[in-house]
């Protein structure tokens, strides 16, 4: 199979549409049509389901995906490697992400020692240097329309979490009922626009929240004093010692994260490098098994 049939049926898979999967890897849309016709002719089965809605996955299609998504995780790999064989590579790369997103590519920081130094920033935090602009940035759903490049580098499974009290001797997960019952943290006022907290509203119906937190390490704290349940990322809560998880993982929360390249840039070798060692920390995340919280 021809890698670029593949990275059109993942772009298409992604985006639902064509014209925007065209975007996406820069080509036409006939070029990405022309692609994923090659591909089902050879497969010998439809991929996507055709409507005025867009292009949704055939049963096939859904059985394909984790397969085509593990070949892109090797090619990625083996470009690593390449890019990793250049010498040189000590340029500073300022990196712009959110709070949960930093958090997974600060655990992969020693993956990338020998390399370019990683200038880390938090999205919406206030900066000494403002006359500088991030070279890569790290958006949970896809970014707005504009020129830059962007890549899909995975997703963040998130879960109610709280104390063992909370439980009253039930086996997680609770109901909806029963979580929308319990007192729950939330971000602070300025806050409100993230998804999490957006979510958060419509799900606890209104609720003022038990506390608001500015982030994550003060709500898992207030969780572990069992004051109030929270939504965190599965990844750090399931590995703080005195919290359980009381929902399964929230699927209207499991957003892709991608990541944004400044055009003029995509070509610099560094830059390269730290896009796919940002890859591979999301895929560290998502390949590590889950431990059993729950008693």
């Amino acid at each position: 199979m021809d890698w670029d049939d593949l990275r059109a049926f993942l772009a298409v898979a992604q985006r639902c549409n064509l014209r925007q999967a065209a975007d996406m890897l820069g080509v036409t849309q006939p070029t990405i049509a022309r692609r994923l016709k090659r591909l089902e002719t050879g497969l010998g089965v439809p991929l996507f389901e055709r409507s005025r809605d867009g292009h949704q996955l055939t049963e096939a299609g859904a059985q394909l995906l984790p397969d085509v998504r593990a070949v892109e995780s090797v090619a990625l790999r083996v470009e690593q490697r390449s890019l990793g064989l250049l010498e040189g590579l000590t340029e500073t790369v300022r990196v712009e992400a959110g709070e949960w997103a930093a958090a997974v590519i600060v655990q992969g920081l020693h993956n990338l020692s020998d390399g370019p130094q990683i200038e880390l920033v938090l999205s919406g935090t206030p900066s000494p240097a403002t006359d500088r602009s991030p070279d890569l940035s790290l958006h949970h759903g896809l970014p707005g329309s504009g020129n830059e490049l962007t890549r899909r580098i995975g997703a963040i499974e998130c879960a109610f979490y709280g104390a063992p009290k909370f439980l009253q001797g039930q086996a997680a997960p609770l109901s909806d009922s029963e979580l929308s019952a319990l007192p729950w943290l939330g971000f602070v006022e300025e806050q409100e626009n993230y998804v999490t907290m957006r979510w958060l509203q419509h799900f606890m119906k209104g609720r003022r929240p038990a506390a608001r937190m500015m982030n994550t390490d003060l709500m898992l704290a207030a969780t572990s004093s069992g004051f109030g349940a929270a939504v965190l990322p599965c990844f750090v809560a399931d590995q703080v010692q005195g919290i359980v998880r009381l929902s399964s993982t929230i699927k209207e929360l499991r957003a892709d994260y991608w990541i944004k390249i400044n055009p003029d840039l995509a070509q610099n070798p560094s830059i390269r490098l730290v896009a796919l060692w940002i890859t591979e920390c999301f895929r560290a995340v998502r390949m590590a098994p889950e431990q059993d919280k729950n008693p």
